[in-house]
């Protein structure tokens, strides 16, 4: 099968997304598929291909990542990129080059699985103008659901996307794919206390503390200020627990002015965007991973962490989802108020070495069986029903 894959993000993006295509390329590569990605990058003036993927020319916009493509709709890159002959077009996203993903899949006759991995409103929740938030808001939630209406099959890999559809005022079934990993890159038993002392070195982390870490993009949907006011409020200096925030995004500034108020900046030690790459080494230089969003869908740094072997301290979101991957007490702990997940932070602190090491395997052992074959047979499923869906409605 030939699968067309459009993302407006990908590496070196840091972003769950770049990561989430990555696995799924690598996957569908491996069982024996055709794949060819097409990105966006802000950093080039002429459309690219090398190894598979294809960079259009991107523009500085003010949405969740910063920028989006060009010029959609050049009909040379339309055309050169439907010379690829596509069985499937997959879209990630539904801003510029997720209507580049349209604009192909119509020219070759392809079906379109559309896979929702943000919610529309997300993109603009730090505006601090009500009238602008209410006109990109109803812009994002007229591309969402061009997407929804062009698309056989729609993807997420958590209960909540469908919720997001409902909210957009359509009716269409989610099919509930699992976020995977590359349990192989993501793994502590590939570092050396020596690789983790000069890891926490580079980051400026203690090389004796107990480090939480919350890696991903820095906006309102996160949360993080729940964290930060929990580590005000219940976690002393002499605890020894330092949070790394890995990422960056619109609310990385007020985060760092929420730390100097609080006054647990010698605390919190923000690390910026970083590598991909490197993800594997700071998170297996980590002891807890922290994330407090009560409304997002699964975080592929949420994975990520757990196949380093991470134990995870999550809040409870409003339908309880996070229950379906969080076995409370054996890897990880859910919470609802900032007293408990101080609670339980402490509790994991308190643990020694040998007690840390068990708890690591444990965490992994959850997702072992998780690869990025797993992801992409599920994907290779998807697209066999989009194929007779589409099929089904030429003879119509």
């Amino acid at each position: 099968m030939r699968v067309l894959i459009f993302t407006e993000v990908l590496a070196p993006y840091v972003s769950g997304i770049s990561s989430y295509v990555e696995v799924l390329r690598k996957g569908l590569e491996e069982l024996g598929h055709q794949v060819a990605v097409v990105t966006s990058s802000p950093h080039i003036r002429e459309a690219s291909y090398k190894d598979g993927i294809i960079r259009c020319p991107a523009k500085y916009v003010s949405n969740k990542y910063g920028y989006e493509c060009k010029n959609y709709s050049d009909p040379s890159i339309i055309t050169f990129i439907s010379s690829f002959k596509p069985d499937i077009v997959h879209i990630h996203t539904d801003t510029k080059i997720g209507y580049m993903g349209l604009l192909v899949a119509d020219k070759t006759y392809s079906p379109v699985v559309f896979t929702i991995h943000d919610y529309f409103m997300d993109r603009y929740a730090s505006s601090n103008s009500d009238l602008v938030w209410n006109l990109k808001t109803y812009f994002e939630k007229r591309h969402f659901r061009d997407m929804l209406d062009n698309s056989e099959i729609v993807t997420s890999s958590c209960s909540r996307a469908s919720i997001f559809v409902q909210k957009a005022d359509r009716k269409r079934k989610v099919m509930l794919i699992r976020s995977d990993t590359d349990t192989d890159k993501f793994d502590y038993r590939r570092s050396t206390p020596a690789s983790v002392r000069k890891m926490r070195n580079k980051l400026g982390l203690s090389p004796r503390s107990t480090v939480a870490v919350f890696a991903g993009k820095l906006t309102v949907e996160k949360n993080l200020e729940f964290l930060l006011a929990a580590f005000a409020k219940y976690i002393k200096k002499s605890d020894n627990i330092e949070l790394l925030i890995v990422g960056d995004g619109t609310e990385t500034d007020y985060l760092k002015d929420v730390c100097a108020k609080l006054k647990i900046s010698d605390m919190v030690v923000f690390a910026g965007a970083v590598a991909n790459s490197i993800m594997p080494d700071i998170y297996s230089a980590c002891d807890i991973y922290v994330c407090s969003s009560e409304d997002g869908l699964m975080s592929m740094s949420f994975v990520e962490a757990m196949a380093c072997g991470l134990p995870v301290l999550v809040k409870e979101d409003k339908e309880k989802i996070v229950h379906h991957t969080i076995n409370h007490g054996l890897n990880g702990f859910v919470y609802t108020k900032n007293s408990e997940f101080a609670k339980y932070l402490k509790t994991l602190a308190g643990l020694d070495e040998k007690k840390r090491s068990m708890i690591r395997q444990l965490v992994r052992d959850t997702l072992i069986t998780s690869n990025s074959t797993s992801m992409a047979k599920q994907y290779v499923r998807a697209y066999e029903l989009a194929l007779q869906k589409y099929k089904r409605k030429q003879y119509k």
